[in-house]
């Protein structure tokens, strides 16, 4: 990715100096050594690989966003105001790249959207940056899917900004793809909610990132899965308790056979005034062969002394005692696998609320494994 181009295409002196310091200097998509990408391999993408193994997948979900979102949408030019960076972090190299080569901003007020489900299907969008504001007491789910139908290899920034008492579920899927870099950032304002739910199968370069900026008295929920995945599955994590009393819980399980490589890196920020915190991250991985790779990197920073956190990463396999068990009974190992398989990520499933997108989420799985 020619990042240089992408920043010289931006004019404005002190927001090109922006782009100069906080992405061409620590360019991941050269250097590879960069502490939050080390593991991605972000300088090894081929954009000119193609997928040979799609795997036909009928989810019956159709967009229906898309109409409403460009007729009522609010398109600003980037400035430093939008560029403004709220984590105690470097800035993401992913949301500044999609910045740089597209450096316009698409404002939409989720409020407005009336129906119960929401369906963004990135294929549709030629828009690389989004900014989403909600603010209703109500509940609204969304469902954003990024699969092979989606030819657009650009990295995306989408950023939600969630308002007092406001509640926000996402069920988030990736598959098929050749590549997909995606920075989603949560800004949550007092009380507010966010559950995110993330899949992602049969793809061969992946690197998601999620920021969650949380105010006093706010839930922050993600929990993830990854499964037949072909090259490099990486997953990026920040969650900042940046006020008192809020709560997170993060969970990421990975499931890795034929060589890939699955990456987990992720980090609670609590601040000094962030008395009261009570943060969980843990991290599980399933290696079923012995060529497979996974890299797991929980991280917790903490200025305040009256918080309760954890972390925990754990890598294993399939515990031949569970696969006698099964075969005793006469159900075969191929069968008594899948089995042990869908038990492992369960977990993530169950994170799912709303009975629509649980059934969206049976659906995927059960189709790939």
């Amino acid at each position: 990715m020619d990042v240089e181009k992408y920043i010289e295409n931006i004019k404005n002196s002190k927001l090109n100096q922006y782009f100069q310091s906080n992405l061409l200097a620590v360019n991941p998509f050269q250097n590879h050594k960069i502490e939050n990408y080390k593991y991605a391999q972000l300088n090894k993408i081929d954009y000119n690989k193609s997928h040979k193994n799609i795997h036909s997948l009928d989810l019956d979900v159709k967009d229906n966003f898309y109409d409403i979102f460009q007729k009522s949408k609010t398109i600003k030019d980037v400035s430093l105001e939008h560029i403004d960076w709220n984590f105690n972090a470097p800035d993401s190299a992913i949301r500044l790249s999609s910045l740089a080569k597209d450096p316009t901003i698409h404002f939409f007020d989720l409020s407005n959207f009336v129906d119960d489900i929401c369906v963004i299907d990135l294929s549709l969008y030629k828009e690389l940056n989004f900014i989403f504001d909600y603010n209703k007491n109500e509940k609204i789910s969304l469902v954003i899917v990024d699969s092979d139908a989606n030819k657009n290899k650009s990295p995306r920034n989408l950023k939600f900004n969630v308002c007092e008492n406001s509640n926000i579920e996402i069920l988030q899927m990736t598959y098929n793809k050749e590549n997909s870099l995606i920075f989603y950032e949560f800004n949550q304002l007092h009380s507010s909610n966010v559950n995110v739910t993330v899949l992602q199968a049969n793809n061969i370069q992946l690197r998601n990132e999620f920021y969650f900026n949380l105010a006093s008295h706010c839930t922050a929920k993600i929990s993830g899965s990854n499964f037949c995945n072909l090259g490099i599955n990486d997953n990026y994590s920040f969650i900042q308790h940046r006020e008192p009393d809020s709560s997170s819980r993060e969970v990421f399980k990975s499931i890795v056979d034929h060589g890939a490589i699955t990456n987990f890196q992720g980090k609670i920020y609590v601040n000094k005034i962030a008395q009261k915190t009570d943060g969980y991250q843990m991290s599980r991985s399933l290696l079923l062969d012995d060529i497979s790779k996974s890299n797991n990197k929980p991280e917790l920073e903490i200025y305040a002394d009256d918080v309760k956190c954890s972390h925990g990463s754990t890598v294993s396999k399939i515990d031949q005692d569970h696969l006698y068990y099964f075969n005793s009974r006469g159900i075969s190992s191929d069968l008594a696998t899948k089995i042990l398989k869908k038990a492992f990520i369960q977990e993530i499933l169950d994170s799912v609320e709303n009975v629509s997108l649980r059934k969206i989420s049976d659906k995927v799985v059960s189709s790939f494994l």
